[in-house]
């Protein structure tokens, strides 16, 4: 990528983001100060430093160390990873990416002085962790109420959520471990949904083919 497509790729990442609060010449600042870290797809990153995506998808999960994963929320680009590192806090909150995806590192002790200096930063990041904690409440309310089918059709419909027509296929081994199940019980639970046509599956994964559909056997209604 020239040096040029680099800065405004870094540019409209910011942008998206919270720290499009800053005001413009702090933020042009920043987009000089900033560098960008590449993840394949499968990547995990263990208390990172504060970082914005960019590009692609990347999952927030929670491990019990013995292998089994809970998925807490999926972080799309504007997103900003270790915001918990603000408030003076650490979390067991790790990090994959789902697909290959492109990160704008702001790095801890920068976005704590740029918080510190700028209160509409500060807001704006308080209105992030608010939608984060919703995505988080979502998630317990899955977890303690909902049947695995209902779970799995939330977390399809937050993998595919943008995606005209239908979507592109999501491996069972990622929705696996979203929901810390097996490839096997997750492929007897969606089966009756492909019977009534809400979804295909296929050696490349599961493919959504109707989102309304897959919106009722998410309702825990």
């Amino acid at each position: 990528m020239a040096v040029e497509d680099s800065h405004a790729a870094r540019y409209d990442a910011l942008r998206r983001s919270a720290f499009a609060a800053l005001p413009e010449p702090e933020l042009r600042r920043l987009v000089e100060e900033v560098h960008e870290s590449r993840l394949l797809a499968g990547h995990l990153l263990y208390d990172p430093e504060v970082a914005v995506v960019a590009t692609g998808l990347v999952r927030a999960f929670i491990g019990d160390g013995t292998g089994r994963q809970v998925t807490v929320t999926y972080l799309r680009p504007g997103a900003t990873l270790a915001l918990a590192y603000l408030a003076g806090r650490r979390y067991p909150t790790a990090f994959q990416a789902i697909e290959d995806s492109r990160l704008v590192v702001v790095g801890n002790e920068r976005a704590r002085r740029l918080h510190e200096t700028h209160p509409a930063l500060g807001w704006a990041t308080i209105r992030e962790l608010s939608a984060r904690l919703d995505d988080l409440e979502t998630e317990l309310a899955y977890f303690a109420f909902g049947q695995l089918r209902q779970r799995l059709a939330y977390h399809l419909l937050a993998l595919t959520a943008g995606q005209d027509g239908p979507s592109r296929p999501v491996h069972l081994a990622h929705l696996a471990t979203a929901v810390g199940s097996s490839r096997e019980m997750v492929s007897r639970t969606l089966a009756p949904l492909g019977v009534d046509g809400t979804l295909r599956t296929d050696p490349a994964g599961v493919t959504v083919t109707d989102r309304h559909q897959l919106r009722d056997h998410a309702n825990l209604d």
